[in-house]
């Protein structure tokens, strides 16, 4: 009896899998296959594919809402200058026109008088007027890092520049004392000579200089003014990419609205208003928007985009 209990026994332990095997098929069932883990790995890559792009999109949403702010917060300064002076601000000041892009000359600029409405009173005063901007005594100030007049977006760029530059002209022209714009040589505008209306006419724009022909924030030069001859970022791959040796330009060339931001630029116009302007912009209506007493109001606004 016994040993036929035994025998059945043994006959059931041999039908009843081991605990290792048992073991081994669990983690069998577990695992990846190699067509699973790649399966994954794609959806990991496409994931990745559509995030990245996302987060860089709001990235320049937030640069670009930076960048507003400094504009805006330049209208305000214009504005409460003007409301003291009974006018804006001279473009640049020199013994004589027209402008040449070179460290040489008297060279004050617009900027230095927003300083005090900009509560940088402090910085306008260490600024020796008595001498050139590039003399010497004026090399610290020259060279301080003005985070207000920086685009967020803006790569490669001196620290000491500006980003935003006032338009001296309509067209592509030397600057001096008869351009038609706002920011212009020896001579400040009053709104009484902005007989196109603050509203239709561009003060400010945004502007990229190569880094090694910049003069700096406060330099009444191409480095702190511009003007609506060219079409918006026209010229940023000439001023990315590497230098063209042969290229031949004058001292007195100024070049216009540059920026960073894919697409377009910001425009400052004299009521306050800032907007976003594509780089399909018809140059005509631009050209109408920087002068500041041709006539011709810029009622085509269909290539900007006021901003709220």
């Amino acid at each position: 009896m016994n040993t036929k209990a035994n025998q059945m026994r043994v006959s059931v332990m041999s039908k009843t899998p081991s605990l290792d095997f048992c073991c081994r098929r669990a983690v069998l069932r577990v695992g990846f296959t190699l067509v699973e883990l790649l399966v994954v790995i794609a959806i990991i890559g496409v994931l990745t594919g559509l995030a990245v792009p996302a987060m860089q999109n709001m990235r320049e949403i937030s640069r670009r809402s930076n960048c507003q702010y400094n504009l805006s917060e330049l209208a305000l300064a214009l504005s409460a200058y003007q409301s003291q002076q009974s006018h804006f601000p001279i473009g640049t000041l020199a013994s004589e026109g027209p402008i040449r892009n070179i460290p040489e000359g008297y060279h004050h600029n617009w900027l230095e008088g927003l300083l005090p409405m900009m509560d940088l009173k402090p910085i306008e005063q260490v600024i020796d007027t008595s001498v050139s901007v590039y003399h010497p005594k004026n090399d610290q100030v020259r060279a301080i890092r003005m985070p207000r007049l920086l685009c967020p977006s803006a790569t490669m760029i001196r620290e000491n520049t500006t980003c935003y530059a006032g338009i001296h002209a309509s067209t592509e022209t030397p600057i001096d004392e008869d351009n038609d714009g706002v920011f212009i040589l020896n001579r400040s505008i009053s709104p009484d000579d902005i007989t196109d209306g603050l509203g239709y006419t561009l003060f400010v724009a945004e502007k990229l200089s190569r880094f090694e022909d910049d003069l700096g924030w406060i330099s009444g030069t191409n480095s702190s003014l511009r003007n609506a001859g060219h079409a918006i970022n026209e010229e940023f791959a000439s001023l990315r990419g590497p230098v063209d040796a042969d290229a031949i330009i004058p001292p007195t060339y100024v070049g216009g609205i540059v920026s960073d931001h894919p697409g377009g630029a910001h425009l400052l116009m004299g009521s306050g208003e800032i907007k976003f302007a594509s780089e399909s912009m018809d140059t005509a209506v631009l050209a109408q928007m920087a002068s500041r007493d041709d006539g011709e109001l810029p009622l085509d606004f269909k290539s900007t985009q006021p901003l709220e």
